[in-house]
């Protein structure tokens, strides 16, 4: 226990031979220790979680890259408070802290995300089915108001006649034909006009209306013989309504191979022109589908969390501070290595100070020593390769200096073999200017 005690308080920023020194600070350095792994712990859960929920990685996987996700974190905390060394000034302190605050902050948020997450889980689930539904609501509204897909309405209704047309072989219903349609009115007006005429005569006949008279008087054969009359009208219009209904039937039998054929035709390029609308957009629907299915990752989650927390703010209000939560254990390290050093020094820092100056010190004199020893031993050496340096400067002057004297007796050798050689020519050219000469002067000159 003792040796792993050790173990913490190293990893919590202790220094072992400082501890042995002043061993009453091991139980500080102890409990730093305890923190960055219970820091690393939460975070490696954190990981866990949010490989589990984001990427639905199987449990060993989400375990596994857990645990080196919190190992990197206690790599981070313990490098942030074995970073902050004491500083003489408060303000220095604080400065040296502001960043590793900040990067602890970021750290945290990060690592209280999928744990918060985890905590509200059952409502975010329910919340994310609710979000899922009403997307996919919004989605088929939008499909069904969407341009391109605005003539599938119309095709269907295209191809549902023309089918019809095909099935029954080209001829129309009756009702389509005006003339028919037309004689229908006039035999259902001459049926209604006999119906009243034949009521008003039973009325008159019976005593109910009319005179209130009993009895086939005068007036109830006027009565009869209106009724016969439109009996007749009724029979002209029924009779009239056959001939229409055959002169309809024997049109429609004449155009119904061609309507047979233009209804197979429209049928065939409606059919096409609706399975590729269809198909595009059935393939559109299905993709969303599995999009759909596939949104319930961390994003979808924060979003369902953070309807919840509009709708109540209790819910949001604990969100907050269990995010909060987890924030703080992530800031602790940090912020307890912050106090320590704005607190007075304990017997562990004035020995660390201590022990650093004799260091410093100590090492100073060896390298001052060794820097004499150096110089000592280099130092005949120095003047050995400086003497040497002088001799070869002397020799090269007079290298230098015969080499010179030597190259100026050549060159003046060289000047007067080239006169001895160039005599003869100056002296036969200076012959033949004075001929020329001579022989150009005037007769009483010569």
């Amino acid at each position: 226990m003792s040796r792993l005690g050790d173990e913490l308080a190293t990893l919590g920023g202790a220094r072992p031979d400082i501890l042995e020194l002043a061993p009453a600070q091991r139980p500080r350095y102890l409990a730093m220790g305890l923190v960055l792994i219970a820091t690393a712990a939460v975070s490696a859960a954190s990981a866990s979680f949010a490989l589990a929920i984001a990427l639905t990685a199987p449990l060993w996987v989400a375990i596994t890259v857990g645990v080196l996700w919190g190992l990197v974190i206690l790599a981070i905390d313990r490098m942030l408070v074995v970073g902050m060394p004491r500083q003489p000034r408060a303000w220095a302190n604080i400065l040296l802290a502001l960043p590793r605050i900040a990067l602890a902050l970021v750290i945290g948020v990060v690592v209280a995300t999928p744990l918060t997450l985890q905590v509200f889980d059952r409502e975010i689930t329910a919340e994310t089915e609710v979000m899922t539904l009403e997307a996919k609501q919004a989605f088929e509204e939008e499909l069904a108001n969407d341009a391109r897909y605005a003539d599938i309405p119309a095709l269907e209704a295209s191809v549902a006649a023309a089918k019809a047309t095909i099935a029954d072989g080209g001829r129309d219903a009756l009702g389509a034909d005006p003339d028919y349609v037309a004689a229908q009115a006039a035999t259902a007006a001459a049926q209604a006009a006999y119906d009243e005429a034949n009521r008003v005569w039973l009325s008159e006949l019976d005593g109910t209306e009319g005179t209130g008279i009993v009895g086939d008087g005068p007036i109830t054969q006027s009565k009869k013989l209106d009724r016969d009359g439109k009996l007749a009208a009724l029979d002209a219009a029924k009779a009239a309504e056959a001939d229409a209904k055959a002169q309809a039937e024997a049109r429609i039998a004449a155009g119904a191979t061609t309507a047979v054929t233009q209804a197979q035709q429209q049928l065939a390029k409606d059919q096409a022109d609706l399975d590729r609308l269809t198909a595009a957009r059935d393939l559109e629907s299905a993709r969303y589908d599995a999009a759909a299915d596939q949104s319930t990752g961390m994003l979808a989650r924060l979003d369902a969390l953070s309807r919840i927390g509009e709708r109540n703010p209790m819910l949001g209000f604990a969100h907050l501070m269990i995010a909060l939560l987890f924030v703080c254990v992530e800031l602790m390290p940090v912020l307890t290595k912050t106090l320590q050093n704005l607190m007075a020094p304990t017997a562990y820092d004035e020995v660390a100070r201590v022990v650093d100056d004799a260091t410093v010190a100590t090492e100073r004199e060896r390298a001052a020593e060794r820097l004499r020893t150096v110089r000592e031993e280099v130092a005949p050496r120095v003047d050995v390769a400086e003497y040497r340096a002088g001799l070869q400067r002397e020799s090269g002057k007079r290298v230098a200096e015969a080499f010179v004297a030597a190259q100026e007796q050549a060159e003046l050798a060289a000047v007067d073999e080239w006169g001895e050689q160039r005599a003869p020519f100056i002296a036969a050219r200076a012959v033949r200017a004075w001929e020329r000469d001579v022989e150009g002067a005037p007769t009483e000159a010569r």
